[in-house]
């Protein structure tokens, strides 16, 4: 996949997750979807149980798309909260279950992001 800013250029867009651990997010805990203003291509999770209220970072430009890791076990459930604070379309309808990923892309119009099919 390649993912393309058309204000920033090719240049402007990291393909890489952040470098370390899984981020051990938290009940309303936020995923971040860029650092230092460049997009991240995959964001790896990892919560010590099932959390909710979990917000995803807005996106930077329209089409972004970030993939979120939940690498926990499969009873720990990233949850997150309603469209309107979690930044997610479908909100808690989105819930990640743990050993899964899911790919959401940013529509600015809306300012919410919607995950793939």
């Amino acid at each position: 996949m390649i993912l393309y800013d058309s204000l920033q250029g090719a240049s402007g867009v990291s393909l890489r997750t952040p470098a370390g651990a899984a981020i051990a997010i938290a009940t309303g805990g936020t995923i971040p979807t860029s650092t230092g203003g460049v997009p991240i291509g995959q964001v790896r999770v990892s919560p010590a149980g099932a959390v909710t209220g979990v917000i995803l970072q807005q996106g930077l430009f329209n089409g972004q798309a970030v993939w979120v890791v939940n690498e926990a076990i499969a009873a720990s459930t990233v949850t997150f909260a309603v469209a309107g604070t979690s930044f997610v379309a479908d909100g808690a309808g989105a819930a990640l279950a743990g050993l899964t990923g899911r790919l959401f892309v940013w529509d600015s119009a809306t300012a919410l992001w919607y995950r793939a099919a």
